[in-house]
């Protein structure tokens, strides 16, 4: 599963993004920029991406990012290491700030628990953490045509509300938490029918998407191509969503929760809440 896992996230369509060209995202990347203490000097990100975050607080702060992927780290413009969240190759206390920013959500039940352990060890005053808001798991499962496994096609495995965050970290308390990016439709539905429903459709996974079971990915080829069959399966799919969101209206939500925790033995830190 691992070399399955190493596959998904080493793929350089997930990295040559410009994610500052998209509005939400641009969006998540300032509100993160401005939630920054006024008394921040240094900044690790650790699961940096393609430094999108990063990259935009070049000649402001003293940078480094950590990611375990290769082709992600190609893309940052500042000082960077490979390195793995489960085991950080840096001293106690090194950073005045440690973001994780869209990573909590992806980690293994054990990887989780180390990489708490391990952003609280290397901030010195503050953490900074961004995750998907009350993302509904069961809803964006896929089906993998070979193994008949189910799984998240962005490996998501976990989700976070605000009473979540509230309790995250040990050794450090909630300074602000905020909802942000887009107002978001979350479906409701029941979930044996949408179950059912999923299974007849049998629409194959994204090219992107890696089975953590068996490896099977998708390729271009193996797309449906267009047919009379496929246009009944399209008209039938918008008349069941149109239906399902008529007996269950959506929730709307922002899209991410970002939260700011400051360490908990660090004296008079409201004093320090001056924001950038």
């Amino acid at each position: 599963m691992v070399k399955f896992e190493r596959i998904y996230y080493e793929q350089s369509q997930h990295w040559n993004k410009d994610f500052q060209s998209i509005p939400a995202e641009r969006e998540r990347i300032l509100r993160t920029t401005e939630l920054i203490p006024a008394d921040v000097r240094n900044v690790l990100d650790v699961g940096c991406g393609n430094g999108s975050f990063l990259n935009s607080l070049l000649n402001r702060y003293q940078t480094v990012g950590l990611d375990f992927t290769k082709e992600s780290l190609k893309h940052v413009r500042t000082n960077k290491v490979y390195g793995d969240i489960s085991e950080l190759p840096f001293g106690a206390q090194s950073f005045d700030l440690v973001t994780c920013l869209e990573v909590l959500e992806h980690l293994s039940y054990e990887t989780f628990c180390k990489a708490l352990e391990q952003l609280q060890r290397v901030a010195r005053k503050y953490i900074i953490i961004s995750v998907p808001n009350n993302e509904d798991l069961n809803y964006a499962l896929v089906i993998c045509p070979v193994c008949r496994c189910c799984y998240n096609a962005h490996r998501h495995v976990r989700s976070f509300g605000p009473g979540n965050l509230k309790t995250l970290l040990h050794r450090f308390q909630l300074l602000e938490l905020k909802e942000i990016g887009p107002l978001r439709p979350y479906p409701r539905y029941n979930r044996a029918l949408y179950g059912a429903y999923r299974l007849w459709r049998n629409v194959p996974p994204p090219t992107t998407a890696v089975c953590p079971q068996c490896g099977f990915q998708t390729i271009e080829s193996q797309k449906s191509t267009e047919t009379r069959w496929n246009s009944f399966l399209l008209f039938a799919t918008s008349l069941f969503k149109l239906l399902t969101k008529v007996i269950w209206p959506p929730r709307w939500h922002r899209q991410w929760l970002l939260a700011l925790y400051v360490r908990k033995n660090l004296e008079e830190f409201s004093e320090h809440r001056s924001i950038r």
